[in-house]
């Protein structure tokens, strides 16, 4: 299936209590047809909503009019966190997912292990399934060198890298490509405030510019992948989560504005 520049909604963006308690506040299914119809091209399902979901509301997600396209683990990678891993490889396949997001641990000294535990992980997944690794600050993987490095140890098995595209500074992004080039197939987009004191994310017409700038840097990066909007203005503090989803649409329809231009 190609995916080239299509774009997700990750449902985390909804979600208020998705750093506190992490329990679900709200039932994904009941804004499956709304995604829907508003463009996306399907859901990055935040891990609790589905594991902390009844199976009623997984039935209905499994047949949502917006499929589960990606599915967005928080298993851990420790030996000791097998039967998560193990539960993320039957809920991506019970939602007939057609990749995954996970994240290696944070403690270092046992990067090791946990690229053990990760082979194991992919290999009880289809071939074609895409293992999407989010290069994450505050993971063994946050450095590109040390990522590179990775990968390729892990091989070719169908490892693949997410970054997040719209970090500020254009060298970080830059130091990505260079290392992983084309394991990089899916980019994560939340935009921060562009002065210091402005780190809440914002919607991305509120620095077009900036943000134009960006997709050409991907493309001549050679950047082909797809996208899930993360997160946007209106995320922390008191959360309106219908202005959240009009905010997550109108991010969505400057992505694809831009999209056309490259």
């Amino acid at each position: 299936m190609d995916y080239t520049d299509r774009i997700y909604i990750g449902t985390v963006l909804l979600e208020r209590n998705r750093w506190s308690s992490r329990e679900p506040s709200f039932q994904v299914s009941d804004w499956a047809r709304r995604m829907a119809e508003a463009g996306f091209d399907g859901i990055e399902l935040w891990q609790n909503h589905a594991v902390k979901a009844t199976e009623q509301e997984r039935e209905k997600l499994k047949g949502s009019p917006c499929p589960v396209t990606i599915f967005n683990s928080y298993a851990g990678c420790e030996d000791e966190q097998r039967a998560e891993r193990e539960e993320a490889v039957q809920l991506a396949r019970f939602f007939s997912a057609r990749g995954m997001k996970y994240n290696f641990g944070r403690d270092k000294a046992r990067h090791a292990a946990y690229r053990t535990n990760v082979r194991d992980w992919r290999e009880a997944l289809p071939a074609s399934f895409r293992f999407l690794c989010e290069c994450h600050g505050g993971s063994s993987m946050e450095e590109p060198e040390i990522a590179a490095a990775t990968f390729d140890a892990l091989g070719n098995g169908g490892y693949e890298a997410i970054v997040h595209v719209m970090n500020r500074e254009e060298g970080a992004v830059r130091r990505w490509f260079e290392r992983l080039g084309a394991r990089i197939t899916h980019a994560h987009v939340a935009l921060s405030g562009p002065g210091p004191n402005e780190r809440g994310a914002i919607c991305l017409s509120q620095d077009p510019e900036f943000v134009r700038s960006r997709m050409g840097l991907l493309r001549e990066l050679g950047y082909r992948g797809s996208y899930t909007i993360e997160f946007t203005e209106g995320v922390r503090g008191h959360e309106d989560r219908e202005r959240l989803f009009e905010n997550a649409v109108a991010d969505m329809a400057f992505l694809r504005e831009c999209l056309g231009k490259y």
